[in-house]
């Protein structure tokens, strides 16, 4: 009776062994699944540039570069929905405040203030 139970864990193991090794194969072949992703999952904005568009990045390294602790958007960048949420969700800790003197626009605004920095699709001004 013994060698039957034993048997039926060799048996368990392998089966688990199978449907982890089948996920792994459905996930790279089928929705092109990354180990890369899952491995360096927990590293400091590993990936965005695969998640998020070329243009949110550029706003973000605009935040950095300038150490910010808040900024503001223009009224042409909030009413993009996409970029707004993007912006504030991957800036985090820095937040979108209103009350902000520093405020990111795209290079076809003019703003009455201070220009800090300019990117290829946007400028920094201090208010």
């Amino acid at each position: 009776m013994y060698k039957g139970k034993k048997s039926n864990y060799h048996f368990l193991f392998l089966i688990l062994l199978v449907c982890v090794l089948k996920l792994f194969h459905i996930g790279y072949k089928r929705v092109h699944f990354s180990t890369d992703l899952l491995f360096n999952s927990f590293v400091k904005n590993f990936g965005s540039e695969m998640a998020l568009q070329d243009y949110v990045l550029e706003a973000n390294k605009l935040i950095t570069d300038n150490q910010l602790i808040n900024f503001d958007l223009s009224n042409n960048l909030k009413s993009n929905g996409y970029f707004k949420q993007r912006i504030v969700e991957f800036s985090y800790p820095v937040k979108l405040s209103e009350k902000s003197k520093f405020k990111i626009t795209n290079l076809k605004e003019k703003v009455n203030c201070n220009l800090l920095s300019k990117s290829k699709k946007f400028k920094l001004y201090e208010c």
